[in-house]
């Protein structure tokens, strides 16, 4: 099994050595062509599509049941959490809270693109309804969260290798300069 360290060393290699072998920019065929061969984009919704229904069922060890034995996973306050059992172990501490007792998750859009063979990144926003208080006793943020998650293929199917969420500031978003530039 790959770990988190040798499949983005991977990527970052296989990355670097096809960027000069590429062709310009001009010389691709079709630039809206969705470069996620449709298996593997429905193998891995499935994936996120597992890990909602177990969100909502409020069970942790299915939650993480795609994830690799050595997963990384950094929640939306900047928790770190290292290896399955971990993230287990948090989740389920969080939805015996009041925090996530409730709550449902509402997946958003998903964009999905190859870092590598075998490697593949998702970025998904989703919405918390019927979240309780926060720890500190603040409300959960209604503008949602984006997540950003790194699948490698194993012998057993598309696992997460890495995940990383943070709250939608809706403010900030509205003044993204990123976004006004590309406009």
């Amino acid at each position: 099994m790959p770990s988190i360290r040798n499949a983005l060393a991977l990527a970052g290699v296989v990355l670097m050595s096809t960027a000069a072998a590429s062709p310009a920019p001009s010389a691709v065929a079709d630039p809206v062509a969705d470069p996620v061969p449709a298996a593997d984009r429905a193998a891995i919704e499935r994936v996120m599509a597992r890990q909602v229904d177990a969100w909502n069922a409020h069970d942790m060890h299915a939650f993480v049941a795609d994830t690799m034995p050595d997963v990384d996973w950094i929640n939306v306050v900047g928790m770190h959490w290292h290896g399955r059992m971990a993230v287990e172990q948090a989740h389920a501490a969080l939805h015996r809270m009041p925090l996530f007792s409730h709550s449902r998750m509402v997946p958003g859009p998903v964009e999905m693109r190859p870092l590598a063979r075998d490697v593949m990144m998702t970025v998904e926003t989703s919405r918390i309804e019927g979240a309780g208080p926060t720890p500190g006793g603040g409300v959960y943020p209604a503008s949602g969260a984006i997540m950003t998650m790194i699948f490698v293929r194993t012998p057993d199917g598309w696992r997460i290798t890495h995940a990383h969420n943070t709250y939608i500031d809706a403010a900030a978003v509205a003044n993204d300069p990123g976004r006004r530039a590309a406009s």
